[in-house]
């Protein structure tokens, strides 16, 4: 039997995530770009650049054996976590600037936090048990670089940055008291930020009552919904959405769902829904399959960053949590968060390179569960 290369469902999706992504990001912004910039294709022309960026970062991605990296992320993590200073107390913004090179700090360090954790987690899973040697040290790590996230100031993407690492911790063999004790206590510390910050605020009251102040901080969602709403079940066709000619703020980044939704309907958004969801179950499927706890980690820390960011991204669209300013993987206006996601398909079509022709292990019942069955 030929060996396969390549998960053949797993690369469709994404590129058909990044086909999906050029379309819409031509549409959602070439009315905004000719009125602003005076070209059409403005955005166009920078997502399709920042597409062959990413593309060729995947495919170096797809090229590395993880397997030997391990015992060396921390370096990754040291150099990240430097960046983050800098744009957090010295340069106080987002963004880093290397002559022509600007990338946003957040998406390195969430890379960098990845991967240690993928790599300290597997070495470390016998002291996990234990919140001294085990646990806390990790939440240290995720609790710093969130701290510095938020300096810069971007409480979303410090948010996402817990997630991911939560999620991760909660697959290894810790104690979940542990991480429910230190969830209740650091609960509290969480709301400072939304609390001292007047506009994070506002969006929190203004998703709590959505009608009362639609043309203010509750527009954009407002907007959103009605977007979705017009589009009904087959859209309004392809470039024929009115939303987007300045009535919905930011169509072609972080709302560009709504734009789906109003020009290919409730068939566009449910094809969106099922391509993150297969990409979902992939993922899960590959660090069931995975041999080395290291790769396993390393699968579920990444779906867990295409699960979360498109999941929030829709539900802000469909005002079931408050907004948030995160875009959907591949789909929205490129740029730092484009490149990472292609690079993020590159490792995990290289860890699923790995699992082609296994079989997913079945799981064996306990000696409780089968005495309760029969």
């Amino acid at each position: 039997m030929k060996k396969r290369y390549f998960d053949i469902p797993l690369v469709v999706t994404f590129f058909f995530l990044m086909l999906l992504g050029i379309i819409m990001v031509y549409s959602a912004s070439a009315f905004y770009a000719q009125q602003y910039f005076g070209d059409n294709f403005y955005f166009l022309k920078r997502h399709l650049a920042y597409l062959f960026i990413g593309l060729l970062g995947m495919a170096v991605a797809y090229s590395i054996p993880y397997q030997k990296i391990r015992g060396y992320t921390w370096i990754l993590l040291f150099f990240s976590g430097a960046i983050l200073f800098y744009t957090a107390f010295i340069e106080r913004g987002r963004w880093v600037h290397i002559g022509p090179v600007h990338f946003q700090a957040v998406d390195v360090a969430k890379f960098a936090l990845i991967l240690f954790f993928a790599d300290s987690l597997s070495r470390k899973e016998k002291l996990l048990s234990s919140y001294s040697e085990g646990l806390f040290p990790h939440l240290f790590y995720l609790v710093v670089f969130s701290a510095m996230v938020l300096r810069h100031p971007d409480f979303s993407s410090a948010v996402m940055l817990s997630l991911i690492g939560v999620t991760m911790l909660f697959a290894a063999p810790i104690r979940i008291s542990h991480l429910g004790y230190t969830a209740a206590a650091v609960a509290p510390f969480m709301l400072i930020p939304v609390i001292f910050s007047p506009y994070k605020l506002q969006r929190i009251l203004a998703f709590m009552k959505p009608n009362d102040d639609l043309q203010g901080i509750g527009y954009q969602v407002h907007q959103s919904l009605v977007s979705l709403g017009h589009g009904g079940i087959t859209g309004v066709g392809f470039a024929a959405s009115t939303q987007k000619m300045f009535f919905l703020p930011e169509a072609h980044t972080d709302f560009i769902f709504a734009i789906i939704g109003e020009e290919w309907g409730l068939i566009g958004t449910g094809l969106i829904l099922f391509l993150f969801g297969f990409i979902l179950l992939r993922g899960l499927r590959i660090a069931r399959v995975l041999e080395d706890r290291f790769l396993v980690y390393l699968a579920l820390g990444i779906t867990a960053h295409f699960t979360y960011y498109a999941a929030i991204n829709m539900m802000v669209t469909l005002r079931l949590m408050p907004a948030t300013g995160l875009p959907l993987p591949f789909v929205s206006y490129g740029g730092t968060a484009l490149m990472f996601s292609c690079i993020y398909a590159g490792i995990l079509l290289r860890l699923s390179r790995l699992t082609l022709g296994r079989r997913t292990p079945k799981v064996r019942a306990s000696g409780r569960t089968r005495k309760r069955r029969g």
